[in-house]
């Protein structure tokens, strides 16, 4: 199906669909004159409330409000209230306890950062629905998130094809007034703190209930658990609802974000590791490694203070819903938006020496942005025995940033880092008293605008009183952008490309409560024009070297879905195959550029990427006092290889051809997660909570060893208790009980401590 064909579809579809959701049957009472409301269920996604872990439906997959036993395809939800328990609040605590699905980058800097069965998202955040780009978050401003494994595809595009995180906002909810306020102190055995104060307020205007408003916000302030590391932020979340008839509403949702925050992992991650975490690496495992014997500890920080990561985001979306008969639903969304970005960040790569390069890089960059989307839905029955649901759609987006990239080599003696003089010091903030960076440039100076445009139809067909569902999709995307040096007026890059993406799958109804299903996918993204090299100085002729990739995901997945115990506990067990091309990866080496010594980050394609396993997965609650969470998953992972292996581990090379693993991809992984409540008397409540989570061994991507086995399992024990009285809720949070490592991109923190204190209003 052309681009073509497909713009002439709302044109020809609407009104068939408009006949075809025509009741057969009598139809449905009109509202009583009282202000009675129809439900627009197809896209509502907030008005469930969970119960203990458990939400029978989500709208990521399909766009529209579906009963997660009905998708083909495994879409994992966390909801607020396991947020609360478990006290996550930022970007890497929304996905903990998630099956196969690990921070890439610990504070969301400059892209989502994600690592989803084996493979890195790019572009794969969105907001109900709508893609905004990647930015810092606070989840006081959201419901749940919604986790698509396995490209999106045809309905909600290109996003990352192995993947999408989907944010859900907090709505109004009419006829309820009240709220919550909320303060949580979070302290380590390192003497690092943290003050957070949030608030959540909803009400509504009238007697009729036809106006609702709610307010959800947060302020922040301490520290990281890595030295120097600090935050301030506050987050704003304001939205409306306004009933503007029976059958017609209107909400607005906005964002409002200034935070400040470390730019980055500064001294952990794969370039100097803390004593616990360097011994998972056999290479590093030894007294006699001259940065082991250091015995670095866990809040090391090699390259000091001053990595600051500012940030200021404005978003507003407003969605306009109507209801034409009760079987056709519309629902229009506009969204706009700006994000300013300012992140400077003195920067060491080298697992092998105590005395390293260092360097200094800037970003400041600025974008705006809109998005208008529009679906209709149309449900109809045709006898018992044939039901079928169709969606069309059509997605439009642009944007435009400006970014100025800096790079320039601290004066001396601080042009290179001795560890163990630093550590000497005590990794004192006085150690780095009086440096400066004199030569710092501006290494590049690019705007980069661009348009999309879908559009897409989904069939649902239901046969035997929908015991078996098939569901098709299909999407056509043209993409064009042009990105122009802004010192010469050049243009250095660009792309205009029609992409097409579809699935197909079916489900089949063995009982009302147990279903198997399997579906096929493709996503095709837009081709990427990508620089080679980074951490470059100005001037440098490499700065200028450019290579292509054309993202291509396929998802082959079978599974069962099922509901248990009377409903309370949700499962799912399914296998899958996953191809990738087009996925980019970054190996840092020191290296010189303009006759300096810095770090050189080299980028380069991805041949031949495969992810392959199952996953076992169960949610919600054994008694009606007993939640839990839990799941299993084991994986293979393999990408084309044209290297050699040493050692100290697979290098680039010109022979041995064959397959290595993927990075960062454990080849087994496991978490539960269990709360039990006690009653105490009338309205008084004690709960217990732990969380285990594991980890296999993987390969990881070593600074100055190539991709390198951790053979060891890897553990993690979270526990608490919170006690509950009346209108109000004590609570005392215990992360990382053991005070162990738990290495695949990044490291966790060390044991943490987060009293919070909840009054209701």
């Amino acid at each position: 199906m052309t681009l073509r064909t497909l713009r002439l579809l709302p044109t020809v579809l609407v009104p068939a669909l408009a006949w075809a959701a025509a009741p057969s049957t009598p139809p449905a009472p009109a509202p009583a004159a009282t202000g009675e409301t129809v439900t627009l269920k197809p896209f509502e996604v907030t008005a469930e409330a969970s119960r203990g872990y458990r939400v029978t439906t989500a709208s990521t997959a399909t766009r529209t409000n579906t009963a997660l036993i009905d998708i083909p395809q495994t879409v994992d939800i966390v909801t607020k209230e396991f947020w609360a328990d478990i006290g996550a609040s930022s970007f890497d605590e929304s996905f903990r306890y998630v099956a196969n699905v690990y921070v890439r980058n610990r504070h969301a800097g400059s892209g989502d950062g994600v690592n989803l069965r084996g493979f890195e998202t790019n572009g794969s955040i969105s907001a109900d629905g709508v893609r905004m780009g990647n930015y810092k978050r606070d989840l006081v401003g959201y419901e749940r998130l919604e986790i698509v494994k396995g490209p999106p595809s045809a309905v909600q595009g290109r996003a990352g094809g192995t993947g999408l995180l989907n944010y859900i906002w907090k709505k109004p909810a009419a006829g309820r007034d009240g709220g919550q306020v909320k303060y949580a102190l979070r302290w380590n055995e390192l003497d690092a703190t943290l003050h957070r104060a949030e608030f959540d307020a909803n009400t509504s205007f009238g007697r009729s209930d036809r106006f609702a408003a709610r307010v959800a916000g947060a302020f922040q302030q301490g520290d990281d658990y890595i030295k120097f590391n600090e935050f301030r932020n506050r987050a704003l979340y304001p939205s409306f609802r306004w009933q503007l008839g029976s059958r017609t509403e209107l909400v607005l949702a906005s964002e409002l974000l200034d935070f400040t925050t470390p730019s980055r992992d500064e001294g952990h991650g794969f370039a100097i590791y803390p004593e616990k975490a360097r011994r998972l690496i056999p290479q590093f495992d030894r007294d006699t490694d001259p940065i082991t014997a250091l015995r670095l500890p866990y809040n090391f920080n090699l390259i000091g203070p001053d990595n600051i990561d500012r940030q200021r985001n404005a978003a507003g979306t407003l969605f306009l819903t109507h209801q034409f008969s009760p079987n056709l639903f519309f629902r229009q969304v506009g969204n706009v938006r700006y994000l300013g970005q300012r992140s400077f960040t003195y920067a060491a790569e080298n697992n092998l020496v105590t005395n390293m390069p260092s360097q200094y890089l800037g970003n400041i960059s600025g974008t705006h942005g809109s998005t208008a989307q529009g679906d209709l839905v149309a449900k109809y029955a045709f006898r018992d025995w044939l039901t079928g649901e169709t969606l069309v759609g059509y997605s439009y987006g642009d944007s435009g940033t400006t970014t100025s990239n800096y790079a320039g080599i601290p004066d001396a003696p601080f042009n290179f880092l001795n560890i163990a003089a630093i550590g000497a010091s005590g990794n004192a903030r006085g150690y780095y008293d009086g440096r400066k960076v004199s030569n710092l440039s501006r290494s590049s100076y690019n705007r980069t605008a661009g348009y999309s445009l879908g559009q897409y139809v989904q069939q649902d067909v239901g046969l035997w009183r929908d015991r078996l569902v098939l569901t098709g999709g299909l999407r056509s995307d043209r993409d064009k952008t042009t990105t122009t040096n802004l010192v010469t007026g050049l243009a250095t890059a660009g792309g205009d490309t029609t992409l097409n993406s579809f699935r197909y799958g079916l489900t089949v109804k063995v009982r009302p409560n147990l279903a198997v299903y399997a579906v096929h996918s493709v996503q095709n993204d837009a081709t990427r024009t990508i620089q080679r090299y980074n951490g470059l100085l100005a001037g440098d002729p490499r700065a200028n070297e450019f290579f292509t990739v054309s993202p291509n995901t396929e998802l082959d997945e079978a599974g069962v879905k099922g509901e248990l115990l009377r409903g309370r506990l949700s499962f799912s067990l399914a296998a899958w195959r996953m191809t990738r091309a087009g996925s980019v990866v970054n190996i840092l080496a020191p290296g010189i550029s303009q006759g300096r010594t810095v770090n050189i980050g080299t980028q380069s394609e991805v041949q031949g990427a495969e992810s392959k396993g199952w996953e076992l997965s169960a949610f919600g609650s054994l008694t009606d006092r007993l939640s839990v969470i839990a799941n299993y998953t084991a994986m293979d992972t393999s990408q084309a290889f044209s290297g050699q292996q040493n050692a100290m581990g697979w290098t680039l090379a010109t022979n041995n051809p064959g397959r290595i693993p993927l990075r960062f991809a454990p080849e087994w992984n496991g978490n539960l997660f269990l709360k039990q409540s006690f009653p105490a008397g009338r309205d008084r409540e004690f709960e217990a909570k732990a969380g285990f989570a594991v980890i296999g061994p993987f390969y990881a991507q070593v600074t100055g060893l190539g991709l390198t086995r951790v053979p060891r399992t890897q553990r993690s024990f979270d526990a608490g208790l919170s006690y509950r009285w009346g209108k109000y809720l004590a609570d005392l949070m215990v992360t990382n009980l053991g005070n162990a490592p738990m290495l695949v991109t990044r490291d966790q923190p060390p044991r943490t401590y987060t009293l919070s204190l909840t009054g209701r209003f």
